[in-house]
């Protein structure tokens, strides 16, 4: 129950996160890639000091590098055979032409992305550290409202209304409390394998900083921002693993 409300609360400030769009019609790309950049760096200390560490001290290498890989391979076989818009196609497609569709193309895309998210919040809750997640928790919320708002705000440019470019926000944090219920599954009948379900989950999200994140935020020429974004993130991870821990 507490990795389900976890995850629904992740996934909330999905939605939370595209607030400042009733006061704003858009936000700057160099924006957009400073804050995508900051949900990667998020993502990857989470990945690395909050499932990894922690699965490696279980003296399992193995399942640690098959729980990698096979995180990695299932969030590709995902990606190839379900539809979807990637991030970076979003400024140039043309919704106008069967827009429900496309809408529905794009949100699928969100939930394929937040469910490792979820997943590693499930699996924290699972553990028999609930710091972890904890911690798997805060970190998900906290870059969930970024990416919330950079999800959102080239839906108005589309055409879409404010409430309908917020309320796409919030139903893009669906994946969270569905990953988090999978992720106490897994965990649970998988309990003496906690190893290699923190690396499963890592791996997942791995996959979608390299896939998704890091080359959107890195394709208009901001780079530079989109690399301080990545060091704030991280910053903000070793802050909140501190204060938590």
């Amino acid at each position: 129950m507490k990795a389900l409300i976890a995850g629904l609360i992740a996934g909330l400030v999905t939605g939370l996160g595209t607030l400042p769009l009733l006061f704003v019609r858009r936000i700057t790309k160099s924006l957009e890639d400073f804050l995508l950049g900051y949900a990667a760096g998020i993502m990857i200390f989470a990945s690395s000091f909050t499932l990894i560490s922690p699965a490696l001290k279980e003296k399992s290498i193995i399942q640690v590098i098959l729980g990698l890989l096979i995180g990695a391979v299932i969030m590709a076989i995902i990606e190839i055979t379900v539809p979807h818009i990637h991030l970076d196609k979003l400024k140039i497609i043309d919704f106008t032409d069967e827009t429900m569709k496309k809408t529905m193309l794009l949100l699928s895309a969100i939930i394929i992305h937040s469910i490792p998210e979820g997943l590693a919040i499930g699996v924290g809750y699972a553990s028999e550290k609930s710091s972890i997640g904890l911690v798997m928790t805060i970190a998900i919320a906290v870059q969930n409202a970024p990416e919330g708002l950079v999800i959102s705000a080239p839906l108005l440019q589309k055409g879409y209304s404010k409430i309908k470019a917020i309320a796409f926000g919030f139903l893009a944090g669906i994946g969270e409390p569905i990953g988090a219920v999978l992720g106490v599954v897994i965990g649970n009948f998988l309990k003496d394998y906690m190893s290699f379900i923190f690396s499963l989950a890592a791996g997942a999200m791995y996959y979608v900083v390299s896939h998704e994140l890091i080359p959107e935020s890195h394709c208009s020429g901001n780079q530079m921002k989109a690399t301080f974004g990545v060091i704030f993130g991280f910053i903000t991870m070793l802050i909140i693993d501190y204060v938590v821990k």
